[in-house]
């Protein structure tokens, strides 16, 4: 993706169609008068926009920008959604009305033109979007509509909360400090943790390495390791049938009460729902 903010920008879905083991395009070169997406569920192909080429597999969201030549071969059979959709600024009201009558603010800067692939880290809420995505695709009714456009927005949401992330973690690289906090907060996201002790460690009083941390990360040094612990959880959750002490020993925490405290705070519900909401 190049130079996009995706903050600055909202989608606004024309139509989305689903393809499940596709072998190959009907046309392997393709132009289309808005803005593709196509978003990967298995399978992979390889594409060439205006000599922006690759390979996109699962889980990688793949743009195209109106009235370029989108070439594409499939190289496994590829499950897949195909989004046609439009942007408009992300403060302005036209992003709230999907389908093809919308009409979207131009935008002008090629920096601003989202083009080639995307790799989502979070495969687990992308691939969430995409089950609800794929029962309600062919949906017509004015109520699937709006929720088809919340789904695509929510996509958008997590690649814009992503890159923020990357923008954040390319700014600590700045503070070598506060790389090495980092790292030692991750080492260590299984143990007890003291403030104070990592702050001495660094040669840093709290209120130092929390507003230092904070500018480099954009979390202070707690809400950091709580998110290190909570993603820990939620992968031991689905992944395994340890108990809750079993994980919450595993996560950094005394026990699987405080574990689940923590839990539900952060998503909203206890591990035990989380875990067989998500459990295939």
């Amino acid at each position: 993706m190049d130079g996009m903010l995706p903050e600055r920008v909202a989608p606004i879905l024309h139509s989305v169609r689903y393809w499940r083991h596709k072998e190959q395009f009907l046309l392997e070169t393709d132009t289309h008068d808005a803005w593709m997406m196509f978003a990967v569920e298995s399978g992979s192909f390889r594409y060439d926009i205006a000599g922006n080429k690759g390979i996109a597999g699962r889980g990688d969201l793949v743009f195209c920008p109106p009235f370029t030549p989108f070439k594409r071969t499939v190289l496994k059979p590829l499950t897949f959604f195909a989004f046609n959709l439009a942007f408009a600024a992300a403060d302005s009201d036209e992003r709230a009305e999907p389908g093809p009558a919308a009409e979207t603010r131009r935008l002008h800067s090629p920096g601003e033109w989202p083009s080639g692939k995307v790799t989502i880290r979070d495969v687990q809420r992308l691939f969430s979007d995409f089950d609800y995505l794929r029962a309600i695709w062919e949906l017509g009714e004015p109520t699937y509509v709006r929720r088809k456009q919340y789904l695509l927005q929510d996509i958008w949401r997590l690649y814009g909360w992503e890159t923020d992330a990357a923008r954040q973690t390319a700014k600590a690289k700045n503070d070598p400090l506060m790389e090495r906090a980092e790292r030692l907060i991750r080492e260590g996201a299984h143990e007890a943790f003291s403030m104070k002790e990592l702050a001495g460690r660094l040669g840093l009083s709290p209120v130092q390495l929390t507003r230092r941390f904070a500018a480099a990360y954009g979390k202070t040094p707690l809400a950091y390791l709580t998110a290190l612990r909570i993603n820990q959880a939620r992968a031991l959750l689905v992944e395994t049938d340890w108990t809750l002490d079993d994980i919450a020993r595993r996560c950094g925490y005394d026990n699987g009460f405080y574990f689940s405290r923590a839990f539900a705070a952060k998503m909203g519900m206890p591990p035990s729902r989380y875990r067989e909401a998500n459990r295939l």
